[in-house]
Formats: structure tokens, C-alpha cells, sequence
């Protein structure tokens, strides 16, 4: 199975389930196999689409994740660029904005620390 056509969301309880997106009317499901008769019905605005990439520990790397980059020592969370229908390491910098960077340069030092749904904190005190 490859991981880039993966995506995770929170169900109405609050956990995440990942594996394969569905839609059915205008509601949206997550399986873990295609076609799979189960699967859970999900929050549509907490999808995330995995990128198929590692980070530093190995873990599989989601749309929406904070990450550290420690060569780099800054942070940021990943996002999808729609114009460039790719997904783009989102640069916090020290006036609270964000610059858009490939993420294919940082990959190797990233290291996911939460993600914007349940850790936004982690951003917000990045600035202060």
C-alpha cells in the first residue's frame, strides 16, 4: 500500500482513524482497505492527506503536522499548496507569519511534534 493515498481525520468522538478516504452523500468515511465494508464516518474539516514521507523517527508525515526542524532550528506545520498541488513545509518566523518552503529540503531534519488540530499551542508559543 502506498502511504501518499493514505489520509487520517478525527471521528465525532474526538479519535483519529486513517486509511483509505470515501464519499458517500456529502458525508465522508474512512477505512482501513478499500472497498472495506466498515468504516468510520469522520470530521471532513480535520482530513488530512498523508505526503509519503518520513520524518527523522521514521514517522509517516501528514498534511496539517507541526514539525521542529533542528538543523534549520526553526518550526512550522505542513500544508498543501493548491496552486502548486503540493504539499509545502510552512515556515513560522518571528513576526507570527509564515513562509511557504519546499518540503522536500527539510524533510531529512524534520521531526513531527503534534498537528494543528490538537497542539496549535505549539505554534502560538513558538512566537512569543
Amino acid at each position: 500500500m502506498e502511504n501518499r493515498y493514505l489520509f487520517k481525520a478525527k471521528t465525532c468522538n474526538g479519535e483519529w482513524v486513517s486509511g483509505f478516504l470515501h464519499c458517500k452523500e456529502n458525508r465522508r468515511y474512512i477505512s482501513n482497505k478499500a472497498g472495506a465494508p466498515f468504516a468510520f464516518e469522520v470530521r471532513p474539516d480535520t482530513i488530512c492527506q498523508c505526503t509519503g514521507l518520513k520524518d527523522k523517527n521514521g514517522k509517516l508525515i501528514w498534511e496539517n503536522d507541526i514539525v521542529n526542524c533542528l538543523a534549520e532550528e526553526c518550526c512550522g506545520y505542513i500544508g498543501w499548496n493548491e496552486d502548486e498541488a503540493g504539499f509545502y513545509f510552512n515556515v513560522l518566523l518571528e513576526d507570527g507569519t509564515y513562509e511557504e518552503e519546499h518540503i522536500y529540503d527539510y524533510v531529512d531534519c524534520m521531526e513531527i511534534i503534534g498537528n494543528t488540530f490538537d497542539n496549535m499551542e505549539l505554534l502560538e508559543r513558538s512566537i512569543e
